[in-house]
C-alpha cells in the first residue's frame, strides 16, 4: 500500500490517483508459445507443435487445440468450447471448467498424458494411447479411454457411461460415481475397482447406477467397496475377478471368486456422495477493492503539526486450516520519501477495526502517531488477530490512519509503503 502527499508552504496536498486496468482481451485464434497468464482469448487458442503453453486464470471463449508435441499447462482456466489434443506431449487442466468436450489421443508417434483435476467438463472426455489421470472432477457426458497406458479415475462423477478399455498398465477406480454403466475391459496388471492390490476395500468406494461390466481382462482384477444398482457382468477374465468386502449389486452374472456381493438396497433413488479428506487449509489475506493506494487527501495545518487522515484499504482474512489455530496480521510502515527528502515513518499511527466478522477476528490496539508518542507504525503492530478455535468464516479488517508531521517538514510528494504480514 502506498501513500503520496505534496507539502506546500501551509498544507499537504495529495496528488496521487489510483487506476485499475483490466486484462485486455486478445484477438481471435491466438498461438500460445509461453506464459499467457490470465488473459481473455476471444477465439481459439492453439498450442503449436513443440511449444509449451502456460495459462493461469485465463478465459478462452473458443476451442483449445494442442498440436503434436505441444504441452498445455492450464490452471483455473475457463474454456467455452472443446479441448482437442493429438500426439501432444501432454495436457494438464487443473481447476475451472471446459464447456464442451475434452479429447486427447496419440496417433502412435508419441505417448503423452491427460491429467484432469478439479475440473467441470460440460461434455464428454475421450482419450487413447496415453496416460490418463482424472481426479476430483465432474464429467457431464461420458468417459471413454482406449488403449491408455494406465487410467486413474479418482473421486470423480461421470453422468453418462464410463468405459476404460485396453489399459496395458492397469486401472484404478476409487471414489467414482457413475450414473451409467462402468466398463473395465481388456486391461492388464492391477485392475482395481474400489479395491487395493491385495483385495481389501480402498478408502474411496464407488457407486454405479447402471451395470458394472468386467470383460477380457488378464491382470489382477479386484473389486471391493463398490455399490452397483444394476448387474455385475463378467466374461473372459483370466484370472477371474476377485470380489473383496463391501460390494453390493442388483445381480451378478459370470465367473468370479471371493466374497459374494450383498443385495443392492431397495428404494426409489440411490444417493451417493464422496467426502474428501479434510485439507490442511491455509491462512490467506487479500485486499478488498481495485486499488492498493490510500489517498489521505489534503493535510491541514494545526497549531503545531500537519495532519492527514484516511482509511486503510480493507483486508480480507480467511483461515481454513484444520484445528482453527490462532492467527494475526501485522503492519509496518517504511519511511516517507520525496526526492531527496525523508520523513520518519513513525509519524503514522492507526486505529484498527473489524468491518465484517465471520472469522471471530479481534481488532488490534490503537497506535498513536509518533509525533505524539512512541514509534508509531515504524514498528510492526497488530492490525487484527483471532484466537484458537475461531470460526472458519472470512473477516474483513480495516484501520483509520492518522499522520502527523512536524511543521518544518519540507514540501514535496511523499511516498511510503505498509507491509502486511500474516502469522499463524
Amino acid at each position: 500500500m502506498k501513500w503520496k502527499w505534496k507539502v506546500p508552504a501551509a498544507a499537504l496536498l495529495a496528488v496521487a490517483t489510483a487506476t485499475a486496468v483490466a486484462p485486455a482481451a486478445q484477438a481471435a485464434d491466438v498461438d500460445c508459445t509461453g506464459d499467457l497468464g490470465d488473459q481473455t482469448i476471444s477465439g481459439d487458442l492453439v498450442v503449436p507443435g513443440g511449444a509449451d503453453c502456460v495459462l493461469g486464470g485465463a478465459t478462452i471463449e473458443g476451442d483449445v487445440i494442442v498440436d503434436p508435441g505441444g504441452w498445455l499447462d492450464a490452471t483455473s482456466v475457463t474454456v467455452g468450447g472443446d479441448v482437442v489434443a493429438t500426439d501432444a506431449y501432454g495436457v494438464l487442466l487443473d481447476g475451472a471448467s471446459v464447456a464442451g468436450d475434452v479429447s486427447a489421443y496419440s496417433a502412435g508417434t508419441r505417448g503423452g498424458f491427460l491429467y484432469l483435476n478439479d475440473l467441470t467438463v460440460g461434455g464428454s472426455v475421450a482419450a487413447g494411447g496415453i496416460d490418463v489421470e482424472i481426479s476430483d472432477s465432474t464429467i457431464t457426458g461420458s468417459l471413454l479411454t482406449q488403449a491408455a497406458s494406465y487410467v486413474d479415475l479418482l473421486r470423480t462423477s461421470v453422468h453418462g457411461d464410463a468405459t476404460l478399455d485396453g489399459s496395458a498398465y492397469g486401472v484404478t477406480v476409487a471414489g467414482a460415481v457413475v450414473s451409467g454403466t462402468l466398463t473395465v475391459s481388456n486391461g492388464a496388471r492391477d485392475l482395481l475397482v474400489g479395491a487395493t492390490a491385495d483385495g481389501e476395500a480402498d478408502e474411496w468406494g464407488n457407486a454405479v447406477a447402471g451395470d458394472l461390466v468386467l470383460s477380457g481382462n488378464s491382470g489382477n482384477l479386484r473389486v471391493a467397496g463398490t455399490a452397483v444398482q444394476g448387474t455385475v457382468r463378467l466374461a473372459g477374465n483370466d484370472p477371474a475377478a476377485v470380489f473383496g468386502p463391501g460390494n453390493t449389486a442388483g445381480a451378478v452374472d459370470g465367473e468370479h471368486t471371493g466374497e459374494e456381493p450383498g443385495a443392492a438396497p431397495e428404494g426409489d433413488q440411490a444417493v451417493a456422495v464422496t467426502v474428501p479428506q479434510q485439507s490442511g487449509g491455509e491462512l490467506t489475506w487479500s485486499l478488498e477493492g481495485s486499488s492498493s493506494l490510500v489517498d489521505l487527501g489534503v493535510a491541514t495545518e494545526e497549531l503545531s503539526y500537519y495532519q492527514a487522515q484516511g482509511q486503510l484499504v480493507p483486508v480480507r482474512v480467511q483461515d481454513t486450516r484444520a484445528g482453527d489455530p490462532a492467527w494475526s496480521v501485522t503492519g509496518q510502515v517504511s519511511d516517507f520519501v520525496a526526492g531527496g527528502q525523508t520523513v520518519d515513518g513513525k509519524h503514522l499511527g492507526w486505529t484498527p477495526g473489524v468491518l465484517e466478522n465471520g472469522g471471530d477476528a479481534i481488532g488490534g490496539d490503537h497506535v498513536a502517531s509518533g509525533f505524539d508518542e512512541g514509534e508509531g507504525l515504524k514498528q510492526a503492530r497488530t492490525l487484527a488477530r483471532a484466537d484458537e478455535g475461531h470460526a472458519r468464516g472470512a473477516s474483513v479488517i480495516g484501520a483509520e490512519l492518522d499522520l502527523k508531521l512536524p511543521l518544518d517538514t519540507p514540501r514535496g510528494t511523499y511516498t511510503a509503503t505498509i507491509t502486511l504480514t500474516a502469522l499463524g
